[in-house]
């Protein structure tokens, strides 16, 4: 048993028992909490290592480069309308989530895969493979295996943050409004005498957490997208380096920023990976140069007015030297997020196709 299978369950005309992957048991049901309480075969696994439940959708190892000699980084909020707040935090006590990526309705035992055997994973390598970026991007020209690691970090800055798992949310709710007739018709026609009468009863009753599931599915799969980890890998890498005498580079809860589209000409992205240090991912030399000959001053002010700007709750930096900047800035124009443009064209898609092809008149 896969434990985190997203479809919904439809009863098949012969339901047909198939063996768990974690206790060998039939089932023909997901396993619940229930039922692996009672599972003999499951007891090693209520003793291994307690799994995480604070899932940081920006990662400890990231933020701990702005970190001061307390250890600490400063962290700009604005919490409600008017006044704008500074506090210094530690990396751990900020852009988490308790249970964000927590996968509903399977066992204790596995519900924190997404986190602990996925996200967490992604961000050890990448924290690796920017060692090495930082020390010689050129030397990942050629390896594969720190280049992929650093791609899929920056596919996951696209894809995990908590509004993202709210827009795919809505993908999936979507995609089954789109497949619920066809299932109505195939529940209807091997309903058994003692089953509810419609289908989104029977899942109700006995699979009610299927779109979560379902989301956590499909958040591995967009986040590992082989298109766009090909993109990203191909394009050109650098990073920029600034003197400590210039303003610092800020970050915040959104940092990664993307110019266009992967296949135009002039697209770039910008992540800072440091006060004093751009991570650069162009597709051409000409745009790569451009960055390589800003003023430090003024490549600052843009990437911080970027970085501010798309920030949902969080600016963070060395210190608070730019409360007044991060003030008129924060959170003030935020660019659609990509699952959000992924829920707009296809609701687009599907409004065009409903209005059908036109008649001439006569």
């Amino acid at each position: 048993m896969s434990g985190v299978d997203a479809r919904p369950v439809v009863p098949p005309t012969r339901p047909r028992a198939v063996a768990c992957g974690f206790c060998s048991h039939p089932y023909i049901q997901p396993c619940t909490a229930e039922t692996e309480a009672a599972c003999p075969n499951m007891i090693w696994l209520r003793g291994a290592a307690q799994q995480s439940t604070r899932h940081h959708y920006i990662p400890q190892f990231y933020l701990r480069r702005w970190a001061g000699e307390d250890d600490k980084v400063c962290e700009f909020s604005r919490p409600y309308k008017n006044k704008i707040y500074r506090q210094r935090v530690y990396p751990i006590q900020t852009g988490f989530k308790d249970r964000l990526y927590e996968t509903p309705g399977v066992p204790r035992s596995i519900a924190q895969q997404v986190e602990d055997k996925f996200m967490s994973p992604v961000d050890n390598f990448a924290a690796k493979a920017l060692d090495i970026i930082e020390a010689d991007v050129g030397k990942t020209q050629n390896d594969a295996e720190r280049r992929s690691a650093w791609s899929l970090f920056l596919m996951s800055l696209m894809t995990r943050m908590p509004e993202d798992l709210v827009a795919l949310t809505q993908v999936v709710e979507d995609d089954w409004k789109r497949i619920l007739p066809h299932l109505r018709e195939r529940y209807s026609a091997n309903r058994k005498s003692d089953d509810p009468e419609t289908i989104e009863e029977f899942i109700e009753k006995k699979d009610p957490d299927y779109i979560g599931r379902w989301v956590m599915d499909d958040l591995r799969d967009l986040t590992d997208h082989e298109g766009i980890g090909q993109a990203l890998t191909a394009m050109r890498w650098s990073v920029v380096v600034t003197l400590d005498d210039a303003p610092p580079f800020l970050t915040s809860d959104r940092p990664l920023y993307m110019s266009k589209t992967f296949s135009e000409p002039g697209c770039y992205l910008t992540l800072p990976i440091g006060p004093h240090r751009l991570f650069v991912a162009a597709n051409t030399e000409e745009v790569e140069r451009m960055f390589k000959d800003r003023p430090p001053k003024d490549l600052a002010q843009e990437v911080n007015s970027q970085v501010a700007k798309q920030a949902v709750k969080y600016v963070y930096g060395l210190d608070h030297s730019e409360l007044e900047f991060v003030d008129k800035l924060i959170s003030s124009d935020r660019p659609p997020r990509l699952m959000e443009r992924l829920l707009d064209r296809r609701r687009q898609g599907r409004a065009h196709a409903s209005k059908g092809p036109r008649v001439a008149s006569k």
